[in-house]
């Protein structure tokens, strides 16, 4: 065999390896997560979130019974480093802003031209609120996009947060999301096409203004108890048409 051959040959690898990374879904539990500790692989900036066993799973909580106001973590400067590095300031001047809105960003990467981000929940308690969502195109800023169900409220909401406003940008109404009962929501993002889908079943496509950029996360909303498991994050492109 020529030195080119074997060349050849190893390339041929190292791209057929990279396209297998490529199209990998990276799932993220936590069983292995020490239960009343923070997850190992989400960073609690607002809200109290911790791990918990209860409903056949060990899960990530976020426990809005001692709401306050969406406090921001004790630990926030440190935690916003680790997520944007030397851009942290910009950061925590914008998440600060988050009066309302719990948030846990992944400490993995969530870039991708297309990006299919998905997880399970199961609304536990709220008066207020029994929401949860995704995150996505979390920027330095603090600002973000984002879809959530909610037990308390029959619709589904794609919306925007900068400095702590939310602006609904879409009202899917007629979707019922039973409280105390596990459930499933994915988006799924390809280039600038949006589709949220809730139990398996779609809810809401739409353009987007530019294709997903940035960290993405867990959120939920004021005194919401609820339990988060089996975050997945995937880089599947579409089928060709």
């Amino acid at each position: 065999m020529t030195h080119k051959q074997r060349w050849q040959i190893g390339l041929a690898l190292a791209l057929a390896a990279s396209i297998v990374r490529a199209d990998a879904a990276v799932d993220v539990s936590f069983d292995a997560d020490k239960v009343g500790g923070p997850p190992s692989k989400f960073e609690p900036v607002i809200g109290d979130w911790y791990v918990s066993e209860q409903q056949g799973a060990r899960a990530l909580l976020v426990d809005g019974a001692k709401w306050r106001q969406g406090v921001p973590s004790a630990s926030l400067a440190d935690q916003a480093k680790r997520l944007y590095g030397e851009r942290y300031a910009e950061f925590l001047d914008g998440v600060k802003a988050f009066a309302f809105f719990p948030l846990a960003v992944y400490q993995g990467d969530c870039s991708g031209e297309h990006l299919t981000l998905s997880m399970r929940f199961y609304p536990i308690a709220g008066r207020i609120d029994q929401a949860a969502g995704l995150a996505w195109s979390v920027a330095p800023d603090g600002s973000y996009l984002g879809a959530r169900a909610n037990a308390l409220e029959d619709n589904l909401l794609f919306f925007r947060v900068v400095r702590g406003k939310r602006t609904i940008l879409e009202n899917v109404r007629g979707v019922h999301t039973a409280t105390r009962a596990w459930h499933t929501f994915q988006v799924s993002l390809h280039g600038k096409a949006l589709a949220v889908e809730l139990d398996g079943k779609p809810r809401l496509k739409r353009q987007l203004e530019a294709s997903a950029q940035g960290r993405c996360g867990l959120w939920s909303k004021a005194d919401s108890q609820v339990l988060f498991d089996d975050f997945t994050v995937a880089r599947n492109p579409p089928a060709p048409k």
